[in-house]
């Protein structure tokens, strides 16, 4: 069991020099490791951002006589290849990457890194003090830490600084609505005053987000999350929404309901519900748009290019407001683990302190192709002073909500829930009626799974 929601720590040094030594250095049932070691690790293709480290990996062998052997695969297939690896016995990874629906599933199958970090000179209790808040439930499974966090992201809303600065604009919004144009709005009610004022006024529509697929059903969540449902199962694998949990399904209908009603009411554009992150990025890059509720740190860059500023000016962004006092959206993450059946742990955990040092997250994120959200507060922070990450979408991350992710959340979101989201979104659905056909299909699916009567 564990909560969505990792230290680079002073010995997990920002240069290969600190992890030398710890090539050499054994932990019990590590392994045989020797200066002739090669290690397989298993990493997403998808992560292009770490190309600029993959083509250091022979200075990495050349310093530590560690060979790695990278296996990069698609990010829908890196579950399946590393259970399949160590269900069948031959258990030839070394290191893996996986993403926060996979770690639930394989955390059994991989070793405690506490012992690595006590080894190290440091602890779990500085691993997690330096990272976001919410990794500490994120990365540990059974009382020992099973994943290294690194990579996070969450939703965002980035808005065009010429509206909202606009002389005219902020002495009619004034007028109409009794305070200034708030950045950032600290209620929902505010947010919608902004969508509903800026509908028509100098653009098409005061906000747009995805309402499509995978992105459309984040969107959801992230609200859901913001009146302080954090999650889909209780703490007893029950869905939290379900007939076990019926009292949640208020906030889960009124989440539904503030979404829709910006479509309704025409201060969003009915084309949500074709929209992924892709297709609201370019309306609101076009000019049609004064906001975009999306992930919007994967466009980021785009938003500053001089052909989109010529067209909407510069954008700021802030993080969504929340509908209950202390929530946080969701977040998505993913870890490295060292599996337990590797012969190789000290080399593999010399290697990891290697990729996850400050000087080569750093080279990701700015040499790189995309972008991610580091989840090592000192880094979140560079992120944002280095205009990668913008800062409503750091603020997001930092404040996101830990939750519990078992081995049925994943089809949970994508089997059960996603189709269901689509057909609110796309009006076939009514709050009311999401909420209570939403909760039992996930008791459902979640019974199927075995993990509740």
């Amino acid at each position: 069991m564990t909560q969505r929601k990792l230290f680079r720590g002073a010995a997990l040094a920002a240069s290969l020099t600190i992890a030398l030594p710890l090539a050499a250095c054994s932990t019990s049932g590590a392994g045989d490791d020797d200066e002739s070691t090669t290690i397989k690790v298993l990493v997403s293709s998808g992560h292009q951002q770490f190309k600029p480290v993959w083509d250091k990996l022979s200075e990495f062998t050349a310093q530590t006589g560690i060979t790695v052997q990278l296996d990069q695969v698609g990010t829908t297939d890196i579950e399946g290849a590393f259970q399949r690896d160590v269900s069948v016995g031959a258990c030839t990874y070394d290191n893996v990457e996986l993403l926060d629906g996979a770690l639930a599933g394989a955390a059994p199958k991989m070793a405690d890194l506490t012992p690595y970090l006590e080894k190290s000179g440091s602890s779990a209790e500085k691993l997690f003090s330096s990272q976001v808040g919410w990794t500490e439930g994120a990365m540990q499974f059974d009382g020992k830490v099973a994943y290294y966090p690194f990579y996070s992201g969450a939703k965002g809303i980035a808005y065009r600084e010429d509206l909202f600065n606009d002389a005219t604009n902020k002495k009619d919004f004034k007028a109409k609505y009794g305070y200034d144009i708030p950045t950032p709005p600290t209620t929902p009610q505010q947010l919608v005053d902004l969508a509903e004022f800026f509908t028509g006024r100098g653009t098409q529509y005061g906000i747009v987000f995805s309402g499509q697929g995978d992105s459309g059903e984040t969107t959801l969540a992230d609200v859901i999350f913001r009146h302080g449902v954090n999650g889909y199962q209780a703490e007893d694998n029950n869905a939290l929404w379900g007939p076990a949990n019926t009292g949640n399904q208020a906030a889960v209908v009124d989440s539904a309901r503030w979404l829709t009603d910006l479509v309704k009411n025409g201060y969003a554009p009915k084309d949500v519900t074709s929209m992924a992150t892709g297709e609201a990025t370019s309306f609101y890059t076009a000019g049609n748009a004064a906001m975009i509720y999306d992930h919007i740190y994967l466009p980021w860059a785009q938003f500053s290019a001089p052909e989109v500023v010529s067209k909407i000016g510069k954008s700021g962004s802030f993080e969504p407001p929340n509908f209950t006092s202390g929530a946080g959206g969701i977040t998505f993450y993913w870890g490295r683990g060292i599996p337990e059946c590797s012969k190789h742990k000290d080399a593999s955990w010399t290697f990891l302190q290697w990729v996850m040092s400050e000087e080569n997250q750093k080279l990701a994120l700015s040499e790189g192709q995309g972008v991610y959200v580091p989840t090592d507060k000192n880094l979140l922070a560079w992120s944002v002073e280095q205009g990668t990450v913008p800062q409503g979408v750091a603020d997001a991350v930092e404040h996101s909500k830990p939750y519990k992710v078992t081995t049925a959340t994943g089809r949970v979101r994508q089997k059960v829930n996603l189709p269901l989201v689509d057909k609110l979104f796309q009006g076939n659905l009514t709050p009311e009626e999401y909420a209570k056909q939403s909760g039992e299909a996930m008791q459902e699916e979640i019974k199927a799974s075995g993990l509740v009567d």
